[in-house]
């Protein structure tokens, strides 16, 4: 089969190879990837030691068709469409019987701590496969573990209520665009925060933003809109270059949540700052097998969309990193088709 792969870490040793087509063990399921979403984290698995096996075949997210079961499953079927829940869980930890399979202690991604989508075919365990419900498309699909789940698992653990003015740092990535929609789902005012205001503009507004602004001016709206007080929610998976700011703009009683730090991971606290304002500071991680199908549910029903910027192939996976840091215009998920 066709993947992309590497033995050493770095975008640059990233090559197309053929590579034995994986056979499904006990509870196990092949997968013929349709698509696999491109994110973060598989730039820094690529960028990192901590890929295993070697070779590695990247890819944290993907959908695609069962194509063989293994022994002992059951549930599923040959023929069945299916997204992958990438988060491996052991099922039986303190964290996993609570229902968060995002914290269990035996955990690891798919695509990291195993062979990933960036592939023809995958193997996963069948508790991992959740069926494609009819209305979603498997590229859709494809969006929705990474980008997606994160942004509702963030929205979950904020709280965010009706009338609330929500800020959105990093709102034509992954997790920004899906953030965007959750937060008006919720019956929030959402700023988008963006570099590009100007460029994507009208993307972003389709998407439910009440306001797209710049980091220079996002301090004067959220002042506008709140009457000086700040932001009720500030979501921010940017990381070290926009949490200056992000934090600042908090109100009192406010949350800040973030689940990523693409550009850095070390920031300074100020502690006065944080308790004489009562600001919560949330940490998110991934979300919950039971979080991916309510968003399965509300794609079925057009409730949310699935942005989609571009689609490439295999060959061009080089191009469709570069796209994700460095296209102007992009907003939402690029796309690889084995």
């Amino acid at each position: 089969m066709r993947a992309v792969v590497f033995e050493t870490p770095g975008i640059e040793n990233l090559k197309i190879m053929d590579m034995p087509k994986p056979k499904p063990g006990p509870g196990e399921v092949l997968v013929r990837v349709k698509y696999a979403g491109v994110n973060p984290v598989d730039y820094f698995t690529i960028n990192s030691k901590n890929a295993r096996p070697i070779p590695h075949i990247p890819g944290a997210e993907f959908s695609g068709v069962i194509e063989e079961v293994g022994p002992g499953v059951g549930g599923v079927n040959v023929g069945d469409e299916v997204v992958i829940y990438n988060r491996l869980f052991d099922g039986t930890c303190r964290y996993c019987l609570m229902g968060h399979e995002e914290l269990c202690v035996n955990s690891g991604l798919i695509g990291v701590v195993t062979q990933g989508g960036f592939a023809e075919y995958a193997v996963v365990p069948t508790t991992n496969a959740l069926k494609v419900p009819k209305g979603v498309s498997l590229d859709e699909a494809a969006t929705l573990p990474v980008g997606a789940l994160t942004a509702w698992h963030m929205l979950n653990r904020a709280e965010v209520h009706p009338g609330e003015v929500v800020a959105v740092f990093g709102a034509t990535g992954n997790v920004g665009s899906y953030a965007i929609q959750f937060a008006k789902l919720r019956g929030a005012i959402v700023v988008a925060v963006s570099r590009r205001a100007d460029r994507v503009r009208q993307a972003l507004m389709e998407l439910g933003a009440d306001y797209i602004v710049t980091p220079d001016d996002v301090k004067q709206v959220i002042n506008e809109l709140s009457e000086g007080l700040g932001a009720d929610v500030v979501v921010d998976a940017v990381g070290q270059s926009t949490w200056n700011l992000s934090f600042s703009i908090v109100a009192k009683y406010g949350r800040w949540v973030t689940a990523g730090a693409l550009t850095g991971g070390d920031v300074t606290l100020n502690l006065p700052s944080l308790y004489s304002r009562e600001v919560l500071v949330i940490g998110s991680t991934g979300g919950t097998r039971a979080e991916l199908r309510v968003l399965l549910n509300l794609l079925s029903k057009r409730r949310i969309r699935a942005p989609i910027y571009t689609k490439l192939d295999l060959e061009r996976v080089k191009d469709a990193f570069d796209i994700m840091f460095k296209d102007e215009n992009r907003v939402g998920k690029v796309l690889l088709t084995p």
